[in-house]
């Protein structure tokens, strides 16, 4: 432990993080000088997500994601307020999710790995973006877009008729109108999950196919492809969208994808023997509980694992 990260030191540093991030989260500098932090200490994450979750329980009523002139006196006044000790130590205390307030158009909110980020947006709607993920949202009279650079996200969308609610990933776009789903954008495709009421999707590759998708459904769209070869499935939305309460459902899955998704979550990474990949591995576990994982399916697959502080790996 780095001498001068004692617990109290540890949250103050990780509050005043917390500020700076809300403040300047698109600087590049900013983000170097973090990381650099970050790998100093493993208990330095864990400190830098329930600061930003205690410093969204200070900040005032929402700022709209879309305005003509910047909103940012009035923040930069609070965060004034708000950066004594005695507020930073308080802020560190607790949390689990962040509510960001969307400041400027076409404005980046993204997620370390392992974190996860709720988002208010001018017109009512939410955002809750998933681990190591990257979205832009951007507001005018005539539309809503959201697009999503990496990862997944989850939405809640206000009715508003006039203006289209449209999430852009890859080729694909998913298109709603007072309904709620989340979209994950990996491996050149667009995986979505519909929670309530319906969306029309489609892929810029063939924009005159579409797929209507209603709640309870989920749908694969490759990029190339287009929404006319999509694989549709009834069910399993609530164990694809486990990842809202921090868990991972597995019914089925190889050992190999399971791990890809453990290692979404975790710096600790998760390695497989290659004869063992495609074993097939079920249950229920934490997200943030690798190791757990791991002796699990090393009992479902007669394998032992062996680990050290970077890296755990099942193997014969």
């Amino acid at each position: 432990m780095h001498p001068a990260d004692g617990p109290a030191d540890l949250d103050e540093v990780a509050a005043r993080w917390a500020v700076r991030l809300d403040a300047q989260s698109g600087d590049e500098a900013t983000r170097a000088a973090l990381d650099a932090w970050l790998a100093g200490d493993p208990r330095r994450r864990g400190a830098l997500v329930r600061a930003q979750a205690a410093w969204a329980t200070l900040v005032p009523d929402p700022l709209p994601v879309a305005v003509d002139e910047p909103a940012w006196p009035a923040r930069r006044r609070w965060i004034g307020r708000a950066a004594g000790g005695t507020a930073l130590a308080a802020l560190a205390a607790s949390g689990a999710f962040v509510w960001l307030r969307g400041d400027a158009a076409d404005d980046a909110i993204a997620t370390l790995r392992g974190q996860q980020r709720r988002a208010r947006l001018a017109d009512g709607s939410t955002m809750l973006l998933n681990t190591d993920s990257r979205s832009r949202v951007a507001y005018t009279p005539a539309h809503r877009r959201v697009t999503l650079d990496r990862g997944e996200a989850w939405f809640e969308v206000a009715k508003d008729r006039a203006r289209p609610f449209v999430v852009e990933a890859g080729e694909v776009r998913v298109e709603a109108v007072g309904t709620a789903f989340a979209v994950r954008r990996a491996h050149g495709r667009a995986d979505v999950s519909v929670t309530e009421g319906r969306v029309r999707i489609w892929s810029l590759a063939d924009p005159a196919r579409f797929l209507f998708l209603d709640a309870g459904h989920r749908a694969s769209v490759v990029e190339a492809a287009g929404a006319g070869a999509a694989r549709v499935e009834d069910g399993g939305v609530a164990d694809a969208l486990a990842w809202r309460r921090g868990e991972i459902v597995l019914d089925g899955m190889t050992l190999g994808d399971a791990a890809a998704e453990f290692n979404r979550y975790n710096d600790r990474q998760l390695a497989v023997e290659t004869s063992l990949a495609d074993a097939r591995v079920v249950g229920w576990f934490r997200t943030r509980d690798v190791e757990g994982f791991a002796r699990s399916a090393a009992a479902m697959t007669g394998a032992r694992i062996e680990q050290d502080a970077e890296a755990i790996r099942i193997v014969r």
